[in-house]
């Protein structure tokens, strides 16, 4: 189990405090509790150009979330998860099955969220374990593709006290990292929303990081500390959607580093029939080749590509993603095509190209896709110090709600 001593304790006082109230409100707890369970059986594949055989994972998790009802405004949450490896045809950095390319998802059975809660003067505030989405989650997110989820050990609280405007807060001395590790790093997490008129809203933020996790070595106590801050806009206009962030973010070292890098993502998208398309640039700039923009704590699956090449960037020179995608539905069959051009921030080098598809059907309580992604790498980026690699990503994913 990957949880801190924290989240575990949190757990444990919870359930405790939620059996102890007076006997008159206990009827009430109960009624306004619920218990949910659900399955996520995926077969991936996992095809790269290297020495090594193809992977061919199958597993399953399953969760079990129970949610009491109020009493003075507190209430509990309790997830467990289990993933369970069905064949090992794969690394999962764990199982010593390196002969395989890398599919990571470990074998672990956990409480996903254990917290108190509390509802009332127009806020919410949760302490202990627990997932945080913000905003597109490009920055702060919980990777939910992945079987076994990233979360926190955290006390959040998000505010609605003014008009309009949702203002959340976070401290965690942990993340639940999606490989069994727990990072022991300080965040700080500050995101104020305003909804200007229906058709737009604005973000400003800061996410700061001390000892930044090395999710390539499991280092923690790495000395190296991030601060981001930034700006968001969301909205419509004659009948185009658009998205613009901007964010700059300091990273200092402990043999005394300082780097600044930029970001930028700006897209527009227009509903075309019954095809919704989209194109955009996204940036993660670079201090001369020093050092890179990064989003430790983002979400990275779902922006520069579903094969994963470029999941933390492209080093420290940076990487630019051009892509345009297409979504529809057809027969209530969701569809979904991307494509994506990487090219370096120093230097303006070609890094290659993605292709992506998605097909997703939903029958009441279950549901089924395919997703394939393609990367097809160029002569430059075969050559890197980190080469990258022509390379192939098949899912098929069926789900269970009841």
């Amino acid at each position: 189990m990957k949880k801190t001593l924290l989240a575990s304790s949190i757990a444990a006082l919870a359930l405790s405090s939620s059996v102890s109230v007076h006997a008159e409100s206990f009827d009430d707890i109960v009624k306004g509790s619920s218990v949910d369970l659900n399955f996520r059986f995926r077969t991936e594949s996992a095809d790269l150009d290297n020495a090594k055989d193809a992977a061919l994972a199958n597993t399953l998790k399953s969760r079990l979330t129970f949610k009491s009802g109020e009493y003075a405004g507190v209430s509990v949450v309790i997830e467990g998860d289990n993933v369970f490896h069905i064949t090992d045809d794969f690394d999962d950095k764990e199982n010593g099955n390196t002969e395989y390319n890398v599919v990571l998802d470990q074998e672990t059975t956990q409480f996903n969220q254990a917290y108190a809660q509390y509802n009332g003067f127009d806020s919410t505030v949760k302490l202990g374990n627990q997932r945080i989405l913000l905003d597109n989650q490009r920055h702060v997110g919980g990777v939910g593709f992945r079987q076994d989820e990233a979360t926190f050990d955290a006390v959040s609280i998000k505010n609605t006290s003014i008009e309009n405007l949702i203002i959340f807060a976070a401290i965690a001395n942990n993340r639940n990292f999606i490989t069994n590790a727990n990072t022991e790093e300080s965040i700080s997490l500050l995101n104020a929303k305003y909804k200007v008129s229906d058709d737009l809203a604005a973000t400003a933020y800061y996410y700061g990081i001390d000892d930044v996790y090395n999710a390539a070595t499991g280092a923690t106590n790495t000395g190296v500390d991030l601060d981001t801050f930034g700006i968001r806009a969301v909205g419509k206009a004659s009948g185009f959607g658009y998205e613009a962030e901007l964010a700059t973010q300091n990273k200092t070292t402990a043999a005394g580093g300082d780097f600044s890098s930029l970001y930028y993502h700006i897209a527009g998208s227009k509903k075309i029939a019954d095809i919704k398309a989209t194109i955009g640039i996204e940036t993660f700039g670079s201090d001369d080749g020093a050092a890179a923009f990064g989003t430790p704590l983002g979400t990275n699956h779902k922006f520069y590509g579903w094969s994963d090449t470029f999941l933390t960037g492209a080093g420290n020179n940076g990487i630019q993603n051009l892509y345009a995608s297409a979504v529809t539905k057809v027969s209530g069959v969701k569809l979904v095509g991307q494509y994506h051009n990487f090219t370096s921030v120093e230097g303006s080098d070609p890094l290659g190209n993605e292709f992506g598809f998605v097909a997703a059907k939903k029958f009441g309580q279950y549901g089924a896709s395919l997703k394939v992604a393609h990367y097809i790498a160029s002569d430059f980026a075969e050559n890197l110090a980190k080469p990258k690699v022509d390379t192939t990503k098949v899912w098929l994913t069926a789900t269970a709600k009841f």
